[in-house]
């Protein structure tokens, strides 16, 4: 059963208090640490961007359309919808010929709230370039474009990208394609379902390129890579997996997903931490990555002073009074291998 993972507490009181599933897994699929159930069943959501994004270098789109690692991170993002981040979505259809018009990401205003009271302030209009996934969808449609499929419904279930995009999911993760669940996203496309052990495996993978070979790894190197030297790129102002991302030595890939789901991986551990939070809280579900990390031995002194205001934030009231805090509580268990 699902443990409690995350408590924030005001004035010595436990006011709320997040249950989730957290499983620690190496790349051969071991699973050597966990809380609650390491297979708990559940949509791998936004955090399986990444893998989607492989598609992209292994089909040789990002060479044909000369996508740089900056773009190459916002394909992987659920981003803030910041000038950096639109601007990159736009040139990538822009080197692919495409317009705004080929997104069916659907439309919805900037996360950011800058942003957004700055879009509203020139008169602007939110438009599908602001949805966070338009980054992803922007990817979709490049491999579409070089490999000479139908732009008109990329996304739907039965088009050869989502096939693609789809077998390479299972194919990270260690599972056949019979045991993904499919789903539809809350931006349209496929969204896979698996256990949180598997989607932890996919992203050790990812993130060290073990047990990888030929275009995958390369691809691997390159998705990884870009996410690190652009972790803005993957999230933005205020956002856990560019914290965790833009660490130095690029020593960690991650990547959160809708509904409380939170995938990492551990390039110097040779692990990878996905949570699932039952409640759906975002900030829980990276609070928790950041806490198994942190009893994994995984971060410096620097890096904890860093992460401070993800992994333990203060607990403030609207005066901006500090009356609590925020913490992971979860206990890590070993396995018996």
């Amino acid at each position: 059963m699902a443990e409690i993972l995350v408590e924030a507490i005001r004035s010595g009181v436990v006011e709320r208090s997040h249950r989730g599933d957290v499983a620690v897994v190496d790349a051969e699929g071991a699973i050597r640490y966990y809380v609650g159930d390491p297979f708990k069943y559940t949509y791998m959501r936004s955090a399986a961007k990444p893998l989607q994004a492989l598609a992209i270098v292994e089909t040789g789109a990002a060479d044909a359309f000369g996508l740089s690692a900056e773009e190459l991170a916002v394909t992987c993002a659920s981003h803030n919808a910041e000038p950096g981040h639109v601007a990159a979505v736009r040139s990538i259809l822009e080197k692919a010929g495409l317009t705004e018009d080929s997104l069916r990401c659907g439309v919805h205003p900037p996360i950011d709230e800058e942003s957004r009271a700055a879009l509203y302030r020139e008169g602007g209009r939110a438009s599908s370039v602001h949805s966070n996934c338009s980054g992803k969808h922007a990817g979709m449609l490049t491999v579409c474009a070089h490999m000479g499929w139908s732009i008109e419904n990329y996304w739907h279930p039965d088009h050869p990208l989502q096939h693609l995009l789809l077998e390479n999911v299972a194919d990270m993760a260690g599972v056949v394609v019979e045991d993904v669940g499919l789903g539809i996203d809350g931006c349209g496309v496929v969204v896979h379902a698996m256990p949180i052990a598997a989607m932890a495996r996919a992203f050790v993978r990812l993130a060290t390129g073990e047990g990888l070979s030929g275009d995958r790894i390369r691809a691997a190197r390159a998705v990884s890579g870009a996410m690190a030297a652009y972790s803005f790129m993957v999230g933005g102002t205020g956002r856990v997996c560019t914290g965790l991302n833009g660490l130095p030595g690029g020593r960690f890939t991650s990547k959160g997903g809708a509904v409380g789901v939170y995938c990492a991986a551990s390039t110097e551990l040779g692990l990878g931490v996905a949570v699932k939070i039952e409640d759906g809280n975002g900030q829980a579900a990276g609070m928790a990555a950041l806490e198994s990390f942190s009893q994994l031995g995984a971060f410096t002194e620097e890096d904890m002073e860093a992460l401070r205001s993800y992994h333990c934030p203060d607990n403030k009231n609207v005066l901006q009074q500090t009356v609590g805090e925020v913490r992971g509580v979860l206990q890590l268990r070993r396995t018996q291998l």
